[in-house]
């Protein structure tokens, strides 16, 4: 870290700590009084008596400095202390509500911005009087545009990360993720701004002192210490240029501490940003069939849709899904990347944008329909009933918290224990996902884990309140081979031993065909095929899902062997081909393709569904190109 930061770094913060020791250390330094005169011969230049010299009146102008930065940095820190104790809450309310209530903050906010502050300023003072107390509440007033400005950026961008996400998939109020989780990740940004709007403050400060619109004499501020050398600037050049090249040197470290802090702190936009409920999705394509025994289903979803509204149309992320899970199975849904199989589980669990989405369709857990619960209600079943594993455990993990707070929580939202139970319950959990020394691990901070290890720790936060359907989003991204195995056993022997349900994602279709009891398939938002997985994989139907099974790399192929493509590119989702959308990409595309879409029709086996006017011209080796051991994976 000391050497990310740079040796300017360390020079400007050891010049502000020496000016603010000097300035709280006023009283005790072998320094005259900034008010006696006569300490020495008036005008006099530097000596080894008087380092800066002394004034028309012989006062010592070192002294004067050092007591002036009491004012000068005291308007600062306070006038950033006040910006920061109005604007952050705002800022983060705006950024984390979002649409209306952003809408009216930042509509009276950029009224504020839009007054001239020193003018506003100069105005204020010169009304009010001239004090330090108005001085420093009118800076401190001014910065609240821009702290709300800051605080509803940062917010904007924590709030869409996963482990905010993650918050919300485990129940957590909004209160709660306000306070636990936004407010310590928008605390680093704003503490490197913190050191620049102290810079500004201390510079408009020295411009009313200059003014005379500050505090008075003989109080001395560093800008009234300039306005009162420019009558002996001729004879004594000393007396104006001390506080000016303290007052440079000081506002100069400020800027630099604050802006490499900002360096190290940049705020990167991730994900989603989670809210509350979009409009409603009328009409639509027809629904898809949903078997007859998924009446009674744990999990049952029906003609599902997640449609956005942009300025390059609507894109149909979702676009009429359907698919039924019972208790002890596990459900996987494979396709390429923007195909619409993380958006199909964050449509299930409610976690959307709350602006321009369209949604339509049912979610219905044992019968409930979720999509019909207010934020309180699913809050309910989010964490409890319905928990989440994300493809990223360092995004999905707080940065800033502990694994232990982090583990801890939902035991304490959700099922009510103290602190010391649910530290125990957490050491459990550790220990349960096959974590060394789950004690020491509960005290540390997720980069200080691999990344298999906070994998598994993101795996017991799902599993801390015994949910019945556990979604995981592609559980062994970047994990090497050994360690995605390893992940996968043990998600694979949770859900035995919990007799719970799993929706698995993944574009691995050599990890589908061992673990998963059914497939669904999706390209352009939609289902393409799907049935239970070994009759998929042991006759495909869709040319898609044929040529997923020919990327798979094989043990057999020579060294060397160029891997099998996809040709083409996934479609856009805003202007989707007419037709069958794979038929660019399809090499059994015919004429009724381009103009059709086929819909889902049940194959030889009883369940499998598949969406292709041409069946018969798909290969008949699916399962046959996969390097398969045991088609249950057991």
């Amino acid at each position: 870290m000391p050497r990310r930061l740079g040796r300017g770094f360390w020079i400007s913060a050891a010049w502000i700590a020496l000016v603010l020791a000097a300035a709280l250390a006023a009283d005790v330094l072998p320094l005259p009084r900034y008010d006696a005169t006569l300490v020495g011969p008036p005008q006099a230049g530097p000596s080894p008596a008087h380092p800066f010299g002394t004034d028309g009146l012989g006062r010592d102008v070192l002294s004067r400095v050092v007591y002036g930065a009491r004012v000068s940095l005291g308007v600062g820190v306070g006038a950033v202390l006040l910006g920061l104790l109005v604007g952050a809450p705002l800022g983060i309310v705006a950024g984390y509500r979002g649409r209306a209530t952003d809408a009216v903050i930042m509509a009276v906010n950029d009224i504020a911005l839009a007054f001239p502050a020193l003018v506003f300023a100069l105005a204020v003072v010169a009304f009010a009087g001239a004090s330090l107390t108005n001085v420093l509440i009118v800076l401190g007033v001014l910065g609240v545009p821009a702290w709300t400005r800051l605080i509803r950026g940062a917010t904007l961008s924590f709030s869409g990360r996963e482990f905010v996400l993650a918050a919300r998939a485990l129940g957590a109020r909004d209160r709660r993720i306000l306070l636990r989780e936004i407010t310590p990740n928008v605390a680093v940004p704003a503490a490197s701004y913190a050191f620049i709007g102290m810079a500004i403050a201390v510079v408009a400060e020295g411009s009313l002192a200059f003014l005379g619109l500050s505090v008075q004499a003989p109080t001395p501020t560093w800008g009234g210490l300039i306005n009162e050398g420019r009558a002996v600037m001729d004879g004594a050049p000393h007396v104006v240029l001390a506080p000016s090249f303290v007052m440079f040197l000081t506002v100069l470290s400020f800027n630099v501490v604050g802006d490499r802090l900002r360096a190290l702190t940049d705020v990167r936009q991730s994900g989603l940003e989670p809210a509350r409920r979009g409009a409603a999705l009328t009409g639509g394509p027809p629904a898809a069939k949903v078997p007859e025994e998924g009446d009674g289903a744990l999990l049952q979803v029906r003609d599902l849709r997640t449609h956005f509204v942009t300025g390059r149309g609507v894109v149909r992320a979702v676009d009429g899904v359907s698919f039924t899970l019972e208790r002890g199975r596990t459900l996987a849904v494979v396709g390429e990347s923007g195909s619409g199989k993380t958006m199909l589980i964050r449509s299930v669990l409610g976690l959307l944008p709350g602006a321009g989405v369209l949604r339509g369709g049912e979610v219905r857990l044992e019968g409930r329909d979720l999509a019909a619960l207010s934020p309180k209600e699913l809050r309910g079943v989010l964490g409890t009933r319905l928990a989440a594993v994300f493809q990223d455990p360092m995004t999905a993990l707080n940065p800033v918290r502990t694994v232990g707070a982090q583990v801890m929580e939902p035991l304490r939202v959700h099922l009510g224990l103290s602190r010391g139970r649910a530290r125990e319950r957490a050491a459990e959990l550790l220990a349960s996902v096959g974590i060394p020394e789950p004690a020491r691990a509960l005290r540390r901070y997720p980069h200080q884990l691999s990344g298999g290890m906070r994998q598994r720790v993101t795996i017991a936060m799902a599993l801390s309140c015994g949910p019945d359907v556990l979604f995981a989003d592609e559980p062994t991204t970047a994990l090497d081979v050994t360690v995605q195995d390893q992940v996968l056993r043990l998600i694979h022997r949770q859900r035995e031993e919990r007799d719970m349900a799993m929706v698995l994602v993944s574009h691995d279709l050599a990890v589908v065909a061992r673990w998963a009891d059914e497939v669904v398939v999706m390209y352009a938002g939609r289902v393409v095929e799907r049935g239970p997985a070994e009759a998929l994989f042991e006759r495909t139907h869709m040319p898609y899902t044929e040529a997923l099974l020919r990327s798979v790399p094989r043990l057999t192929d020579p060294a060397h062997h160029p891997l099998h493509l996809i040709p083409g590119r996934p479609p856009d989702l805003a202007a989707l081909p007419p037709g069958c959308a794979f038929h660019p990409r399809c090499p059994y595309a015919r004429e009724r393709c381009a103009a059709e879409a086929p819909p889902l029709a049940e194959a030889e086996t009883p369940g499998h569904l598949y969406a292709c006017w041409y069946p018969e011209r798909v290969g008949r080796d699916g399962l046959q190109d996969i390097e398969r051991v045991d088609t249950r994976g057991r």
